[in-house]
């Protein structure tokens, strides 16, 4: 009975040390269970306090990247991960709306 209870402390302890980095601060929630909609625009604001860059500047990215005007562009977010989506009329662009990082490009 002592090994089961000594397996279990042990086991314990080793499970609440890992813990996997976040990209976006881990303490905030971006996932958003409730559909009211004033609620809503709280997370949209939130995740817009977030960002690193400005749509401006996501805007220009793709520009440079697709060499063709954003006709949609939209902040989205996967997970902990926070991104523009960019839509030009042969390039669909993820940047990392953190830093600028390109994360995806397909032309269509």
């Amino acid at each position: 009975m002592r090994t089961l209870i000594f397996i279990l402390f042990i086991s314990l302890f080793s499970h609440a040390g890992t813990q996997t980095p976040a990209l976006v601060d881990s303490d905030i929630s971006l996932k958003n269970y409730n559909h009211r909609p004033s609620v809503k625009m709280q997370h949209a604001f939130k995740l817009k306090r977030l960002v690193g860059i400005s749509p401006t500047k996501a805007k220009e990215i793709t520009l440079q990247i697709c060499k063709e005007p954003v006709v949609y562009q939209k902040l989205r977010h996967q997970g902990q991960l926070l991104f523009y989506i960019s839509i030009t009329k042969h390039c669909t662009l993820k940047i990392n709306a953190l830093d600028g990082t390109i994360i995806s490009k397909v032309h269509k």
